[in-house]
């Protein structure tokens, strides 16, 4: 039996939530646009939206009609009803930020990260951050509806496994948020997806088969298959930082020849530190590589090389139209891009490559950012869930 609405009738699977998801796909629709889009019956889409109205999902507008007539109304996703709170907690930074319900960034900061902190030291550090820009911005923290963070590891909103920061080992990001911000949703992904997710959003349709490359202090990879995020069955899908390659060389991991240990900004790193210069983030490596460095340029080229590698034995599985290469290392990008696609259209096969983008990213810092309120508006706006807040009234105003 379907959930039963507000005025009693059976919504099925074809509730308002359903209807809300139509709607988000474009900026207004007519009553007529919708039925025929919906296959909806008039009286029951008028019913739908009336539900999403009260509850503030939807607004609606009058249009001036071009022949003079009466005004047309309209109907929109109401992303005015509320915000979201986002963070994106990398190897040596955080980002943190404050949307509104379309993913639109409103007021952002960002601060280095000391990786010997404790877990505890970093999230009160995010958390102290975000009420911040609610104060800065001076909004209403009755309105924040759903959190989005963003952290460097694999994870399946419980603790964290094989963590990038040492000492967060069994540490659960959403318990932290939830202590603070009481009823609101966390929804946390792996940095790396979260990214994936911020590309995507630019052209859905374009990027339904990519692999995005996030190589700052560490290295991760978001996976998009026919549209979705690719988790795994454990939330490890992408990691290809700690595949290991051979070598003698001792990766943050624990093993041995990892990609990480020879291709990351850690690894640039510690070799130019080793020669006398000053590097204690993958910032001061981009630096040094826009002040024509040669070492630094040559090492950032060889970790091309070596993340090429590994890219075109991944792209030979899942056939991508497009590798999108982010993350702070990759603010410098001709080096680090040039011996990417030396590797992946040097060494496989034309048949596989021919067709296949590789650039960087065209949002830049902000990816993880709007990654991380795509990753909130998904669960947020799930079918299921609308429907249930309308049906137990829970509205947004």
């Amino acid at each position: 039996m379907g959930k039963e609405g507000k005025a009693g009738q059976s919504w099925g699977s074809t509730g308002p939530g359903v209807l809300l998801r139509l709607i988000r796909t474009a900026d207004r629709w007519t009553k007529s646009e919708l039925v025929r889009e919906s296959g909806l019956a008039r009286t029951t889409l008028i019913e739908r939206l009336d539900h999403l109205q009260s509850a503030g999902y939807v607004s609606s507008n009058k249009q001036p009609s071009k022949t003079g007539g009466r005004p047309a109304e309209t109907y929109s996703f109401n992303h005015l009803a509320g915000y979201l709170l986002v963070a994106d907690i990398g190897g040596s930074h955080v980002r943190v930020g404050v949307t509104d319900l379309a993913g639109t960034l409103l007021a952002t900061s960002e601060n280095d990260l000391d990786p010997d902190d404790s877990p505890q030291t970093v999230l009160s550090g995010v958390i102290t951050d975000l009420q911040g820009l609610c104060h800065q911005e001076e909004l209403d923290t009755s309105r924040i509806r759903a959190i989005g963070v963003g952290v460097p590891n694999s994870v399946q909103q419980g603790p964290l496994t094989h963590p990038e920061i040492p000492g967060w080992e069994n540490r659960s990001v959403s318990d932290a948020f939830a202590q603070v911000f009481p009823q609101i949703p966390v929804l946390v992904d792996k940095d790396a997806n979260i990214m994936a997710r911020g590309e995507q959003r630019q052209s859905p349709e374009k990027y339904q088969n990519m692999i995005v490359l996030k190589v700052g202090m560490g290295v991760g990879c978001g996976i998009v298959i026919d549209g979705r995020i690719l988790q795994g069955a454990a939330g490890e899908a992408g990691s290809i930082g700690h595949i290991p390659r051979g070598g003698t060389v001792q990766c943050s991991c624990g093993q041995w020849g990892c990609l990480e240990a020879v291709a990351s900004g850690r690894s640039i790193a510690k070799a130019l530190m080793d020669s006398g210069q000053v590097v204690h983030s993958s910032r001061d490596i981009v630096n040094l590589v826009r002040k024509r460095d040669g070492q630094a340029v040559e090492l950032v080229r060889q970790a091309g090389r070596e993340l090429g590698e590994m890219l075109g034995i991944l792209a030979a599985v899942m056939n991508p139209s497009i590798i999108i290469v982010g993350g702070n290392l990759a603010e410098s990008p001709e080096p680090l891009l040039a011996g990417i696609r030396e590797s992946v259209y040097g060494n496989f096969l034309p048949s596989l490559t021919s067709g296949l983008e590789i650039r960087p990213s065209v949002v830049g810092s902000a990816a993880g950012l709007t990654g991380a309120a795509e990753l909130a508006l998904e669960a947020l706006l799930e079918p299921a869930r609308v429907d249930d807040s309308i049906a137990n009234g829970r509205a947004w105003h």
